[in-house]
């Protein structure tokens, strides 16, 4: 298969790439171990195949151990790494390609959207095209979050966090959006324009949003690429658009001409352009185009993708949204979808430095809501930033018109929400940390009239 069999340990296991990785390699007949910061459920899964440790230390690594691979998350110093070093040792992207070595990639990148237009692409492919294999970046309902499949196509999430995407070339790339985050690791949104602009540029065919013109400039630096969207310049475009609560239909056109029409199961212009996405995908692998509309019928969402939780008098709504871009689009399409309700939205941020960097335009997008309540930062992996919290999100948003409080726990934050919500409201969590707990037990309390 490749050059990680045998035993592999994986630092970080716990989370969504590296746990999904860990289901590869399983797959591919390694024996797999691991260890992660904290427990959660999703380690207490893999317990029941990988030893897995919590915390991190050099007697993890198992003895006779053929290989190392590491999140982006893992400093260099950590005692792990430093305990392997004379076996190699693989970044988490560069590990998933060596597992998937002779598999034609096809690729999907950018700031927004990817874990959406992935799993759709996927289910595409094994719709029309007799299968593919897939590496997800995010829970799908009734399907693993990752598989090495049949065939000869392997569809991937390729994350841009660390910089590492750049050296994955691939068969098909589609790009769906360029905007600002994770600037510390690039050095500025130039750096991370270059990068994408690299990554394309090794695919063998592009595709990318017409409606995005940073995406669309960064594409257009190599070979002519297939464009989507709404834009009446996009070579594959949704006209027509109907927005009904959790679902999105249109009719589509390519190069000028109908071709069919197609209901795709999410809210919002985002979600149309994330079945644009894997249209365009499927138009690059010369798939049949009025084969692929059907195969939405049967598609599914991610989790945690405008997820509804609970509709009984409240909606409750759970999305992982973290940018601002993110969380206007998921207000826009929660507007569209339910036009007659009010929105309270309860944001947690994630990262210290996101939030310093976008305190004002995350202030700016929720103050479309009609209630917000700002929890404390997330921090991931990253030391706290003195004078950076939620709170200046809360001052941002009332600067910006809006209603806002802000409150130090997830806990507190789901008292004010519970004081501010009215029968018939939407209830929406959006955070990328452990908000989705939030919105468990919000839901759980709502269905239960408390």
């Amino acid at each position: 298969m490749n050059g990680l069999t045998g035993r592999v340990h994986l630092v970080g296991i716990g989370g969504d790439g590296m746990s999904a990785l860990a289901r590869l390699l399983r797959e591919g007949g390694a024996e797999v171990s691991g260890s992660d910061i904290r427990d959660s459920s999703r380690v207490a899964d893999l317990r029941a195949w990988a030893e897995v440790h919590v915390g991190h230390r050099a007697e993890n690594v198992p003895p006779r151990v053929d290989a190392v691979v590491y999140s982006s998350a893992i400093s260099p110093l950590n005692p792990e790494i430093e305990a392997a070093r004379d076996v190699p040792r693989w970044p988490r992207l560069l590990a998933l390609r060596e597992i998937t070595r002779g598999r034609d990639w096809v690729s999907v990148v950018g700031t927004h959207g990817k874990t959406t237009t992935t799993t759709w692409t996927a289910h595409l492919l094994r719709t029309v095209a007799g299968g593919c294999g897939h590496y997800v970046g995010g829970e799908v309902p009734g399907l693993p979050s990752a598989t090495l499949g049949k065939g000869w196509a392997f569809v991937a999430e390729v994350d841009e966090s660390d910089g590492r995407f750049v050296h994955l070339p691939s068969h098909v790339a589609v790009l769906t959006s360029v905007d600002t985050d994770h600037l510390g690791t690039y050095g500025g949104f130039d750096g991370l324009k270059g990068a994408f602009g690299r990554f394309v540029r090794r695919a063998e065919r592009v595709a990318v949003c017409a409606d995005d013109p940073v995406a669309l400039r960064v594409a257009r630096s190599g070979s002519a690429p297939l464009t989507y969207g709404f834009s009446p310049r996009a070579d594959l475009r949704a006209v027509g658009t109907v927005y009904r609560r959790e679902t999105s239909s249109f009719e589509l056109r390519l190069g000028g001409k109908k071709v069919g029409e197609v209901e795709v199961p999410g809210p919002g212009p985002h979600n149309v352009r994330n079945a644009l996405g894997a249209l365009a995908a499927g138009v690059l692998l010369d798939l049949p185009v009025r084969d692929l509309l059907p195969a939405f019928a049967t598609a599914t969402r991610p989790r945690r993708r405008l997820e509804v939780l609970e509709e009984n008098g409240y909606l409750v709504v759970d999305d992982y949204a973290h940018h601002p871009t993110e969380v206007a689009a998921g207000l826009a399409a929660l507007r569209l979808g339910w036009p007659d309700r009010r929105i309270v939205a309860i944001f947690q941020p994630h990262r210290y430095s996101r939030t310093k960097a976008l305190a004002g335009a995350f202030g700016a997008v929720l103050a479309r809501a009609d209630q917000v309540v700002v929890s404390r930062v997330y921090p991931a992996f990253e030391r706290s930033i003195p004078g950076v919290s939620g709170r200046e999100v809360a001052e941002a948003v009332v600067g910006a018109g809006g209603k806002a409080v802000y409150r130090d726990s997830l806990g507190a934050a789901m008292d004010a929400a519970a004081e501010m919500i009215q029968p018939g409201d939407v209830v929406a969590c959006f955070g990328a940390g452990d908000i989705w707990k939030l919105a468990r037990e919000m839901a759980h309390g709502l269905s239960n009239g408390s």
